[in-house]
């Protein structure tokens, strides 16, 4: 079946790419990754930071806005990877 598929396309019509432009495809797809992964670094960095500051909350403000001190602790036990 993958050698059919293969035989149909013609060769004069698929993109002939060079070395260049193919380690520049890859470079711009190792960029995009890189970025995403700090992202994603910075998005656990911050989740981290916020729950340790809801912990230091006193039990005044976490009733101001609507939430109890074992809804603060349960959020604090998960990970920082976990929303």
């Amino acid at each position: 079946m993958r050698q059919e598929c293969i035989d149909t396309i013609e060769a004069s019509t698929a993109p002939q790419l060079s070395w260049g432009q193919w380690a520049k495809a890859g470079v711009r797809m190792v960029k995009t990754d890189v970025l995403q992964l700090l992202k994603l670094l910075v998005t656990w960095q911050e989740r981290s930071r916020q729950r340790r500051h809801m912990l230091s909350l006193s039990n005044e403000t976490l009733k101001d806005v609507g939430l109890s001190r074992a809804d603060i602790e349960g959020e604090a036990q998960k990970p920082f990877w976990q929303a």
